[in-house]
């Protein structure tokens, strides 16, 4: 049977995977890209509250794993082990691969942590290092791969974090998982291949039929002076920080 313990298929690359399909159809931000199709770098608002969201997914989701199990009584350590594991290996993984880029480190600890919901159960804590290194670099390489070959704007990486390595994890909980590479066993690498593939194909299909409709119907982004005004005065009618726009005025 499919392996999936905390949801790397059935949680992360689905979403992951529908996303794609949304950010794909809504297009890219004004400014984004230039006529003969450069790049333009759109800095995060904030490096520090980028970190600290980090940081608070990276606690909580030694609760959501381990807790997995659904009992107190079948609560394991060796989860919550191996989150730890993986989540060192995506850290340095990405620190390394992204040159020291704070966004990949935040992001890089999320990929691993991504990457091993689906064995956490079962890896090895070693396995569970490679498996959250392997997540780290899969996001960093899939980031750019996304951003600047596919020109696809997925602001928060979502389709490299949650689609890509939650797909990896479903699959490497069939590699790493087998007792041949110190896991506890009961997994197949064919249904762990097949049901990882699976899961992401319909989530893709799901993106872009459902975010086809909508966009088709009543559209899916902000008339262009909404955009250069930006979401937050044109939707919720007050700045993020609008202390600032006292100051300015």
């Amino acid at each position: 049977p499919f392996h999936d313990f905390a949801g790397s298929i059935v949680v992360h690359a689905v979403g992951g995977w529908i996303a794609l399909g949304a950010v794909a159809l809504l297009g890219a931000r004004l400014g984004r890209y230039t006529n003969s199709g450069k790049s333009i770098g759109i800095p995060p608002s904030s490096i520090p509250w980028l970190a600290l969201g980090s940081w608070l997914l990276c606690t909580g989701w030694f609760g959501f794993n381990v807790m997995s199990a659904q009992s107190i009584g079948s609560a394991t350590g060796l989860v919550a082990m191996n989150s730890l594991m993986a989540m060192v290996g995506g850290i340095v993984a990405a620190l390394i691969a992204g040159r020291n880029d704070p966004g990949f480190v935040h992001n890089g600890a999320l990929a691993g942590l991504v990457a091993v919901c689906a064995g956490s159960d079962i890896f090895h804590p070693i396995g569970a290092l490679v498996v959250g290194a392997a997540a780290g670099v899969i996001f960093v390489k899939g980031f750019a791969f996304c951003q600047e070959k596919l020109r696809i704007d997925d602001v928060l990486g979502v389709w490299p974090l949650h689609g890509l390595c939650g797909l990896w994890g479903g699959i490497a909980a069939g590699i790493f998982g087998l007792q041949a590479f110190g896991g506890l066993g009961g997994v197949s690498f064919m249904s762990q291949l097949t049901g990882s593939l699976a899961g992401a194909a319909y989530a893709a299909a799901a993106g872009f039929i459902v975010y086809g409709v909508l966009k088709a119907t009543l559209g899916l982004r902000l008339s262009e002076t909404e955009e250069l005004r930006g979401a937050d005065l044109s939707i919720h009618k007050i700045g993020a920080n609008p202390e600032h726009e006292i100051r300015g005025m």
